[in-house]
């Protein structure tokens, strides 16, 4: 963002550097309903890694996946969501992530696992595993005591909530309409699965990495 606009108080947002943060962080309380892939990623075992390291290296650790996260989900023109001890959320919504928004999704979770080193001759430095889903619900400035969050609440953010804490370490798993948009990937054939709190059995798939692929879903030449 250029000074000129800086001078006139506009900022770019914290959450996205596409926007101002008079878009996001300064606009008033409220929101609306929209259509939406949400993506959770977080880390697996956290308990027992933050046992097995000196109290100062945790810290260190977690600086550094939110660095990476942050960088990937930015990369893939997402919205920047909450940071909660060992997780990642990224918004990715029409109007700032274009039209195939779903697919963006996928593509930031593949770049994630990558740049933590799956499927690398090193193997991760740390392990995670991510959730996406989508459909429609609320995003918005949400929050109360003087203190109000740019984000999204429903059941889309839970089913990928619940969708991250299904996946295996290194695993990416996606609803059926995060499925359908995401074309150019491979997935796993759909498993029907209960997730807790849902009242159906869900259908999900695991995006397969096949090293032939780029992170943005195309075929290496």
């Amino acid at each position: 963002m250029t000074l000129p606009f800086r001078v006139f108080g506009y900022r770019q947002s914290r959450k996205t550097p596409h926007v101002c943060a008079r878009c996001l962080e300064w606009a008033p309380d409220g929101g609306a309903i929209i259509p939406l892939s949400i993506l959770f990623a977080d880390v697996r075992g956290y308990t027992t890694l933050t046992e097995s390291l000196a109290p100062t290296m945790v810290p260190a650790l977690l600086n550094r996946f939110y660095d990476v996260a942050s960088r990937v989900l930015l990369r893939h023109e997402a919205v920047l969501g909450q940071i909660a001890g060992d997780q990642v959320m990224g918004l990715f919504v029409p109007g700032l992530s274009g039209r195939d928004y779903a697919r963006k999704a996928v593509a930031a979770a593949a770049a994630l696992l990558e740049a933590v080193g799956y499927r690398t001759s090193t193997g991760p430095w740390l392990e995670i595993g991510v959730g996406i889903s989508t459909g429609e619900e609320f995003c918005g400035n949400v929050g109360g005591g003087g203190f109000k969050d740019f984000t999204a609440v429903g059941d889309v953010t839970n089913t990928a909530a619940r969708l991250t804490a299904r996946a295996a370490a290194g695993e990416a798993i996606v609803d059926a309409q995060t499925r359908t948009a995401a074309t150019g990937f491979s997935f796993s054939s759909g498993d029907l699965v209960t997730l807790k709190g849902k009242s159906a059995p869900l259908q999900v798939f695991r995006l397969a990495l096949d090293p032939a692929v780029l992170r943005d879903g195309v075929e290496r030449r």
